[in-house]
């Protein structure tokens, strides 16, 4: 039978467990930012390609065909469906990270949780802003 944890073990064991955490996000925000330069880029030359065909128009007209018309259009479709890629790629880090941070959280819930059930911690430790039966939001009257 394993023995119950108490509650200094069980805030040592998380705060060693989290102690990489904050690199851990630190990466994962920093391949996002990556991610985003990089659709920035694809924005860019979108928008250039865009210019560049809009000012053919605009000189030229509608009817006369652009000869690199063909071409900026496949690079503009390139670019966006690059972009469309790269954002999905930020969304997958960032969910990464949410789930990185809730698995931690979680550990620490349940390790509180059980430390509660075995009366080794308070039901309610902290008193809380939110709770309505707090001293805190009662005011001072005299």
């Amino acid at each position: 039978m394993a023995l119950a944890e108490d509650a200094a073990s069980v805030l040592e064991l998380f705060v060693h467990d989290v102690a990489n955490l904050p690199a851990e996000i630190a990466h994962l925000l920093e391949e996002i930012q990556a991610k985003d330069q990089q659709i920035h880029q694809c924005r860019d030359t979108i928008a250039q390609r865009d210019n560049a065909l809009q000012k053919w128009v605009r000189a030229n007209g509608a009817n006369v065909r652009n000869p690199k018309e063909e071409a900026f259009s496949k690079t503009i479709l390139a670019n966006m469906d690059r972009a469309e890629i790269l954002q999905a790629e930020k969304v997958a880090l960032s969910e990464k990270a949410m789930i990185v941070l809730d698995r931690q959280v979680k550990r620490f819930d349940l390790k509180i949780r059980e430390l509660q059930n075995t009366d080794q911690f308070p039901l309610d430790p902290l008193p809380s802003l939110l709770n309505s039966t707090s001293t805190l939001n009662t005011p001072a009257t005299g």
